[in-house]
């Protein structure tokens, strides 16, 4: 008899699916942001503070994948892990000279350049910016890493990868030189795999139901997240703007 009848489990498809699903309704084109960007009413201190925001995850962002990598139940997942915060450090693999660090290209290098295209600087960040992460680092903190990934991985970086190039679209329609969007346009194709592997160490990991369904919770949580730390949703957002 199939093991996954007898444990109640949710076939591998199945669960793909539902967690799919579960961050499909938090739309970036569905957010106050976008409804700003769109019609050029976006005040420039709303910018700013996004970019603040956008700085401070990018510095966090790094240091969570880091935590994910040395928690990591098994050698596969800290693999693909790795290879996650290379990308988001600026490192890659050259033949002919090993491991390339270019600290230049790092994801918090880029966001940096972005916000000071936004008229900001480091320091002005006090701490207290806004950013997504919280609720998926204290699942770490927790020990439940793999309901971490589905929150941040699958809920998160998925999501933004397929934001990025519409988000670098609408801050060169707002003025933004398209040098300085580099951190979306790095995302663009980079988080896109990052979620489809994170979605695969979901499935590979999450190896009861109820873990199950805690991944699809949380997949769903991090959208939810993610999606209010755009504005939220843009319901007559222009009319007020």
């Amino acid at each position: 008899m199939n093991i996954a009848i007898d444990l109640g489990l949710l076939p591998r498809a199945v669960l793909r699916k539902r967690l799919l699903g579960a961050v499909a309704r938090w739309r970036f084109e569905d957010t106050r942001l976008h409804a700003l960007l769109s019609a050029g009413r976006t005040p420039r201190g709303l910018i700013l503070r996004y970019a603040l925001a956008t700085y401070r995850s990018a510095l966090i962002f790094t240091a969570t994948i880091a935590e994910m990598v040395e928690k990591a139940p098994s050698d596969r997942a800290k693999l693909h892990l790795l290879m996650n915060l290379l990308e988001e450090e600026g490192a890659f693999v050259r033949a002919s000279t090993g491991l390339v660090v270019r600290h230049e290209r790092s994801h918090p290098a880029l966001a940096l350049r972005f916000l000071e295209a936004c008229g900001g600087s480091a320091a002005m960040l006090t701490g207290a910016e806004q950013h997504a992460t919280g609720p998926g680092r204290a699942l770490l903190r927790e020990g439940r890493w793999v309901e971490a990934v589905a929150h941040l991985l699958v809920g998160q970086e998925l999501r933004f990868g397929e934001a990025s190039g519409e988000l670098a679209a609408l801050f060169e329609r707002a003025g933004v030189a398209r040098r300085d969007l580099a951190f979306f346009h790095a995302h663009v194709g980079t988080d896109c795999r990052h979620g489809e592997e994170a979605l695969d160490l979901v499935l590979d990991h999450a190896d009861t139901r109820g873990l199950q369904e805690a991944c699809v919770a949380e997949a769903e949580a991090g959208g939810r997240i993610w999606f209010d730390m755009h504005g939220g949703a843009r319901s007559d957002v222009i009319a007020a703007a």
